[in-house]
């Protein structure tokens, strides 16, 4: 038995695409680029990939014991990966999952754990 309709799965993914949308917040996805660096190290070269629409949600001080100081959430379709960069609001982020998140079977957007990189 199928909980939604296709048309439905297609109203439920328009909907959270236009949630995050019309939040009005904008970042730009850096990527690493492709080179010698050595396992594990964040040093290296972070080349823009594009602008992107999110709802970014910077979390409280207290989460902070769970090491993550954001969430963003972004549309389904965008390639996020683990440890990509997110630069918003002068501020850049280091994704640390990357969570796509399903409703009755249909991935509507995905939500990125962030870590505020400091010294930026």
């Amino acid at each position: 038995m199928k909980l939604l309709s296709d048309v439905e799965k297609v109203a439920a993914a328009g909907d959270v695409r236009e949630l995050i949308t019309s939040s009005g917040q904008t970042a730009t996805l850096l990527r690493k680029q492709a080179g010698e660096s050595l396992y594990g190290s964040d040093d290296g070269e972070f080349a823009e990939v594009c602008a992107m629409m999110l709802e970014m949600n910077l979390t409280p001080p207290k989460d902070l014991a769970k090491q993550i100081d954001a969430l963003a959430c972004v549309l389904n379709e965008l390639d996020m990966r683990v440890e990509d960069r997110v630069r918003y609001a002068g501020c850049d982020y280091r994704v640390q999952t990357v969570a796509p998140q399903s409703l009755f079977g249909v991935v509507t957007h995905k939500v990125l754990e962030l870590v505020r990189l400091h010294g930026d």
